[in-house]
């Protein structure tokens, strides 16, 4: 008993020093931002960038050049066709266009505003997802360290079971002990077994994420506890673990930014749309060299201004417009579910951090109470040599209630990174500031 509790005491002493060096983030912010759903999101934001140049190019100054040929193949004529003279010359114009809009009404910048809008909601949203996976890598490996802890107090456990199952047989083998007691014992053995099966399988499986998903071989584990470790104690020592904060309102200012810049975008589109049933202004400057072929003797040059205004569009423009209003509701919609969820995840966490607390409180009073039932059945074996497998019983609920009171630590830091993910300030209390 006392050897397990020391060896799981350094465990604890072990990994306790190995956080005490200064946090390094970058492994933990590279891991995250090569995530395929991060490299998704950022690959959206330049796409989108590149859709603000495009619209803001379109309506820069465009020059064509083209040219206008004849060569005479065959022809039919009259004496009185007045060009019958021109029928059997051929020739190549060149044609130089230069084409600039003047003034839309802001047609092409509610355009371009409405897509810098979005470009801004998508680098919004890029946090999101950066903050969501980062919430993922440090709950899959604060999984992992709690299952090292478990795992390793289990083989304690299994150990000191196989040595009581020896003690048994040989009872039973001199006469004292039962068969029962011998098959009852082995069945203990075969559910800690198991459990260790169990544990170690899904112990694997966050592994394989670890190094799929996110690139991180069993060595770098070490650092991301680091980080979760700092990030709890800077919580403690600022009273702002979900203990502290649970009560209060959480807040999620980077959702309803990205609602209202969608909005935004949605407004700039309507804006647009009404421009479009104002007046035009385009000029034109046209060169003209003529027959190229022989010569740049013969040219023109002319500019033009040109006025163009829909009159009629069948009502296209305004179902277009009644369609962007909708999504402007759409958003406020979306807004009242954002809270629902918001409030709902909340309640989830607040239960589970309650109901944590009970089965902690329990665990500690259950631990001394069966501490106190084994030390009697301990100095009651000193005298009758009987009850060994009772002893065992205890000994193995006292090993379960202590691999409870081990994780709660992990249970706690876990909850600590799902409340400050929930009010997506995670990013900011883990102190990482994606470069995107």
């Amino acid at each position: 008993m006392i050897n397990k509790t020391l060896i799981l005491i350094s465990i604890v002493v072990i990994s306790t020093f190995s956080f005490a060096n200064a946090t390094d983030l970058s492994l933990v912010s590279s891991s995250v931002s090569k995530h395929p759903s991060v490299v998704e999101k950022a690959n959206e934001i330049t796409l989108q960038g590149i859709s603000v140049d495009q619209i803001l190019a379109e309506d820069g100054l465009k020059i064509n050049l083209s040219t206008n040929g004849k060569l005479p193949i065959k022809h039919s004529r009259g004496l009185n066709l007045s060009r019958a003279d021109d029928l059997d010359r051929d020739y190549m114009d060149g044609v130089v266009t230069f084409s600039k809009n003047l003034y839309d009404f802001g047609i092409n910048d509610y355009k371009v505003d409405a897509e810098k809008s979005r470009k801004e909601a998508l680098k919004l949203e890029y946090f999101q997802v950066f903050e969501v996976t980062l919430q993922k890598l440090l709950n899959t490996v604060n999984d992992v360290a709690k299952s090292n802890v478990v795992l390793t107090d289990l083989e304690l456990s299994i150990a000191m079971v196989k040595v009581s199952i020896d003690k048994i047989k040989r009872r039973f083998t001199s006469g004292i002990g039962t068969l029962m007691d011998v098959r009852q014992a082995q069945l203990l053995l075969l559910d800690l077994e198991t459990q260790m099966q169990t544990l170690q399988r899904d112990h694997n499986t966050k592994l394989v994420i670890l190094r799929d998903e996110f690139g991180l071989a069993q060595s770098d584990l070490r650092i991301v506890n680091q980080t979760i470790d700092q990030f709890n104690k800077v919580l403690i020592k600022t009273r702002q673990g979900v203990g502290s904060m649970i009560s209060k309102a959480i807040t999620y200012q980077r959702s309803m930014q990205i609602i209202d810049l969608e909005k935004s975008a949605l407004n700039s589109q309507i804006k647009s749309l009404k421009s479009e049933n104002m007046p035009q202004l385009n000029a034109t400057i046209t060169g003209i060299a003529y027959d190229v072929t022989r010569g740049l003797d013969e040219y023109e040059l002319y500019g033009g201004i040109n006025l163009s205004m829909p009159l009629f569009d069948s009502g296209l423009s305004n179902i277009k417009q009644r369609g962007l209003t909708h999504r402007v509701k759409v958003q406020s919609d979306i807004l009242g579910a954002l809270n629902q969820d918001k409030s709902l995840t909340l309640n989830k966490l607040t239960k589970d951090y309650k109901n944590l607390q009970i089965e902690y409180n329990s665990a500690l009073q259950k631990q001394v109470n069966l501490s106190e039932k084994l030390t009697q059945l301990t100095q009651r074996m000193a005298v009758v040599d009987e009850g060994l497998l009772t002893k065992l019983q205890t000994q193995l609920q006292l090993d379960k209630t202590q691999r409870d009171i081990l994780a709660y630590p992990y249970y706690m830091q876990s909850l600590n990174i799902d409340y400050w993910s929930l009010n997506e300030q995670l990013l900011e209390k883990i102190n990482i500031r994606p470069t995107h």
